[in-house]
C-alpha cells in the first residue's frame, strides 16, 4: 500500500459542481498548492432536498471521509441542505482522531456543534450593509425595501440585520414593514414584484435581496409590467450565482469573497498541522458587481468574463450532445473497451488532466454489499490503462502518481440502488469540473450498469463469452469456468486445499426447468452461503444445476469443513423456506494434487450416496411432517420445544412423533433441537467477529457457561477453538 507523498486536505462538498462551491475551492486548492498539499474534494452529485430512493445510495460516497490517510477536514456547510446527510456526515467526522483539524465553512450548523469543529464564513451583515450603503451613498436612495429567506433560518435574520445596520449609520428610520421574507427561489421574488404592480406595496426607490435568485423572480416579473427597471425601481442581488445573462436588464450583484474565505481555511488548518500560531480569522469582504438595474453602469470587464465562460459552456454542451459517447460507451464488450471510450471522450471534461475509474471488487455481483478492495483503471490516451487495486480509502495509491500537489474530486458512480464506486478527477489548477459533467458521469453509470447486465467479471476482465466461465444465475464459476481456476490454484500450488461438493434442492425439479421465482431465489440464496464460507482467494462455482463447489485453504477436517457450509446454509431463510433443512448434502475431501475430474467424481459419488440413504428415509410414514417440522426446528432454533409446543407441530401423541422423527433422521428429536441451535453458532462463528457470549445470547442460551458446556460436548472442541480451525 502506497504511503501518501504529501499531506491530503478532505474537502467535504455536496454539488462541487455549482459556482458557490467552485469559488470556494479555487481559494481552497489554490492555498494547499502553495503549502505542498494534495486536496480530496468528497461530493455527490445531485444533493436533492428530498428523499429519492434513486439518489440515496450517492451518498455513500460520503464513507471515504473514514480514511485514515486523511490530514484534516473542511466541510462547505451551506452546500448541504439534505439534513439526514449532515447527519451522516456529522457521524463519520465524530469518529475521526480528536487531532485532526476541522473546520466548516459557512453557516452554523446544530449536527457540528462539538467544539473540535471551527466554524469560519463571510460577513452576511457587513456584506448587506455595504449593499444598502453603496445605494444610499452612490444613489441617495432613502426609501429601500429588504427581501430575505426563510424566516426560519439564521442566514436570512443575519442578513436582514445587514440592511438595519446601514440604515441605521446613515440615520434613516428602520421600518421593519418594509422587511420581506420569503424562500430564497425566484418564486418569492415574483410575489414580492406582483404586489408592488398590483399596488398592494407602495413602491420603494429599490429592493435589496438576499440572494440572487430572488432578485431574478423580481426582474422577470417587472419586465412584463409598466414599472421599468432601473427608471422606475432599483433590484440589487446578493452571492453573484453566474446566471445574469439569462435576465434582464443585467443585475446589479455582489459577490461574497469565496475564494479568500476558502485560502483563510487553508492558512487556518496550515497552522494547525503545523503547530504554529493561529492566523487571526476576519470575514473577508466582497465586491459589488454593477449591472443594469440600478443607476450604475455596467462593469464591462465582469460582463465580458461571464460572456466568455458562457461560451465555452456553449461549446461543451453543444460537444457533449452530439459526440458519440453515448452510443459508443454502451456498445463496449467488456471493461477494456469501456475505458477505452472514457480515455477517448476525456475531453468532454473541461481542463481535467487525469480520470480515474474506481470500482469495487464486486461491483458487478446483485445485492453485494460494497467491499474494501477496489480496482482502478487509468483513463486517459496518454496512461497506462491496465487496472491496479487498491482499498478504498488509499487516495494515495492514486495521488503518489503525481509529482506535484494537485486537486482530486471524488464522486459516485451509480444506479438505482447499485453503488460501482468512484470517479476520480485530477486538475493541476485550482479548478473543478462544472454542471456539463453530471451529464458525462451519468452516461458512465447508465452505460456500466448496461454493461453489467450484459457481462460478468470474467468476460469483463478476459473477453470471453459470459456462459463459457461462468453460471449465469449466480455469477459464480460453471463447471467449465471452475475446472480452468482450480488447475491453476491447486495442481500448480503448494498448500493443502479442500474440495467441497454440496448437492441442493433435492427431490425438487432443476432451475433450469422451472420458471418459479422462489426456486431461483433459493438457489441463489444457497450460492451466497458458499460465498459467506469462502474467502477471497478460494474458489466458487455453481457446476449444474443443483451443484455448489468451493474449493479452499483451510487447516480443519473435511467433516468439519462440510458440517460448517451446511450450518451456514441452515441459516439462508430464502433456501430453507423454499426447500427445507432434509433438502441438501454436503461432502469434503483434500484435493492438493488431485486432477479435477477424479475429485468431482470422488465426491459425487459419495454425495449420491448420501442421498440415496435420504431417499429410502422419504417412504417412512409421515416423513414428510417429520421433514416439516425438522425445518421449523432449524429455522427457529432459539425455541424451547417442550411437549405442550409439540403438539402444534404434529397432531399425533408426542412419544409417537419423536419415534417417527428420530426413525427418519436417525437422530432424537431433543438432540437434533440442540444440534440446531449448534449450527446456528457455529454460522457466527464463522462469519462473524462476535464473540461467545453475544453467540450465545443469539442462539437462545441465557447462560453463556452452559452453551459453552453444550458446544463443547457436541463439537469436541470450545467454540474458540472452533472459530480458530475454521477460519485459519
Amino acid at each position: 500500500m502506497s504511503k501518501p507523498k504529501r499531506p491530503i486536505i478532505c474537502v467535504v462538498a455536496a454539488e462541487s459542481n455549482s459556482i458557490e462551491q467552485r469559488q470556494i475551492l479555487h481559494g481552497i486548492i489554490e492555498k494547499a498548492q502553495e503549502y505542498g498539499y494534495d486536496t480530496a474534494v468528497v461530493s455527490n452529485i445531485y444533493n436533492p432536498n428530498v428523499h429519492v430512493n434513486s439518489l440515496v445510495c450517492e451518498n455513500r460516497i460520503y464513507d471515504l471521509i473514514l480514511s485514515d490517510e486523511i490530514s484534516a477536514i473542511i466541510m462547505l456547510s451551506e452546500s448541504f441542505i439534505n439534513e439526514e446527510i449532515r447527519k451522516k456526515i456529522a457521524g463519520f467526522m465524530y469518529q475521526k482522531d480528536k487531532n485532526i483539524p476541522m473546520l466548516i465553512l459557512g453557516a452554523y450548523l446544530a449536527e457540528f456543534g462539538d467544539p473540535r469543529f471551527t466554524f469560519i464564513n463571510t460577513s452576511d451583515e457587513t456584506d448587506m450593509y455595504e449593499i444598502v450603503s453603496h445605494l444610499i451613498e452612490d444613489h441617495g436612495f432613502t426609501n429601500i425595501d429588504f427581501l430575505s429567506g426563510y424566516d426560519t433560518l439564521e442566514a436570512s435574520h443575519k442578513r436582514a440585520d445587514g440592511y438595519r445596520m446601514a440604515l441605521a449609520a446613515h440615520d434613516i428610520p428602520i421600518d421593519e414593514n418594509k422587511i420581506h421574507f420569503g424562500t430564497f427561489w425566484m418564486d418569492s421574488g415574483e410575489e414580492l414584484a406582483k404586489r408592488y404592480i398590483e399596488g398592494q406595496l407602495p413602491l420603494p426607490q429599490a429592493v435589496v435581496c438576499a440572494n440572487d435568485y430572488m432578485a431574478y423572480g423580481m426582474l422577470d416579473a417587472f419586465r412584463n409590467s409598466p414599472i421599468n427597471v432601473p427608471d422606475d425601481i432599483s433590484i440589487i442581488g446578493y452571492e453573484n450565482v453566474d446566471k445574469r445573462l439569462l435576465h434582464a436588464p443585467l443585475l446589479t450583484t455582489y459577490q461574497r469573497n469565496r475564494a479568500d474565505l476558502g485560502r483563510s481555511a487553508m492558512e487556518i488548518i496550515h497552522a494547525r498541522l503545523n503547530g504554529t500560531e493561529m492566523p487571526e480569522f476576519m470575514p473577508p469582504k466582497g465586491k459589488l458587481i454593477s449591472g443594469n438595474s440600478c443607476p450604475c453602469e455596467r462593469d464591462d470587464h465582469e460582463f465580458y468574463k461571464e460572456l466568455d465562460a458562457e461560451k465555452v459552456k456553449k461549446d461543451y454542451e453543444f460537444w457533449n450532445l452530439f459526440s458519440s459517447l453515448d452510443q459508443e460507451i454502451t456498445e463496449s464488450k467488456n471493461l477494456n473497451e469501456f475505458v477505452q471510450i472514457i480515455s477517448k471522450f476525456h475531453w468532454l471534461i473541461r481542463d481535467v488532466n487525469d480520470i480515474f475509474m474506481c470500482l469495487y471488487a464486486n461491483w458487478y455481483e446483485p445485492n453485494a454489499e460494497e467491499s474494501d478492495l477496489m480496482t482502478c483503471r487509468e483513463a486517459m490516451p496518454w496512461s497506462d490503462t491496465a487496472p491496479f487495486e487498491m482499498h478504498r480509502f488509499n487516495f494515495s495509491e492514486i495521488f503518489s502518481r503525481s509529482p506535484a500537489p494537485a486537486a482530486y474530486y471524488f464522486n459516485p458512480i451509480f444506479f438505482g440502488q447499485r453503488l460501482f464506486g468512484h470517479i476520480v478527477l485530477r486538475y493541476e489548477k485550482p479548478d473543478t469540473y462544472d454542471d456539463i459533467f453530471r451529464n458525462w458521469i451519468k452516461s458512465i453509470s447508465i452505460s456500466l450498469e448496461f454493461l453489467r447486465m450484459k457481462n460478468d467479471i470474467r468476460y469483463l476482465t478476459n473477453c470471453q463469452n459470459l456462459s463459457d466461465q461462468r453460471d449465469t444465475l449466480t455469477g459464480m464459476f460453471n463447471d467449465y469456468g471452475l475446472k480452468k481456476a482450480y488447475g491453476s490454484a491447486v495442481l500448480h500450488g503448494n498448500k493443502e486445499m479442500y474440495f467441497i461438493l454440496m448437492k441442493i434442492c433435492l427431490f425438487d425439479e432443476s432451475v433450469a426447468a422451472s420458471n418459479d421465482d422462489a426456486k431461483i431465489k433459493a438457489i441463489i440464496d444457497a450460492s451466497r452461503a458458499i460465498d459467506e464460507f469462502s474467502g477471497n482467494h478460494d474458489l466458487c462455482g455453481r457446476i449444474n444445476d443443483n451443484t455448489l463447489v468451493c474449493v479452499v485453504q483451510r487447516s480443519a477436517e473435511p467433516e468439519m469443513l462440510a458440517d460448517c457450509i451446511s450450518a451456514i446454509l441452515l441459516q439462508h431463510k430464502k433456501y430453507m423456506e423454499y426447500c427445507g433443512a432434509n433438502s441438501f448434502v454436503c461432502v469434503a475431501k483434500k484435493c492438493s494434487g488431485v486432477p479435477y475430474n477424479e475429485i468431482y467424481e470422488q465426491c459425487t459419488a459419495e454425495a449420491d450416496e448420501l442421498i440415496r440413504k435420504m431417499s429410502e428415509k422419504k417412504l417412512i410414514s409421515h416423513y414428510k411432517e417429520m421433514a416439516d417440522i425438522r425445518s421449523y426446528i432449524y429455522n427457529h432454533p432459539d425455541e424451547t420445544f417442550g411437549s405442550d409446543s409439540l403438539h402444534g407441530l404434529f397432531p399425533g401423541s408426542t412419544g409417537y412423533m419423536r419415534s417417527v422423527f428420530k426413525q427418519c433422521f436417525s437422530i432424537s428429536f431433543h438432540k437434533d433441537c440442540i444440534i440446531a441451535r449448534i449450527a446456528k453458532a457455529k454460522y457466527y462463528l464463522s462469519t462473524t467477529t462476535m464473540n461467545v457470549i453475544e453467540i450465545s445470547e443469539k442462539c437462545g442460551y441465557l447462560d453463556s457457561k452452559y452453551f459453552l458446556r453444550q458446544f463443547s460436548s457436541v463439537v469436541g472442541m470450545t467454540p474458540i477453538q472452533y472459530r480458530a480451525n475454521i477460519q485459519s
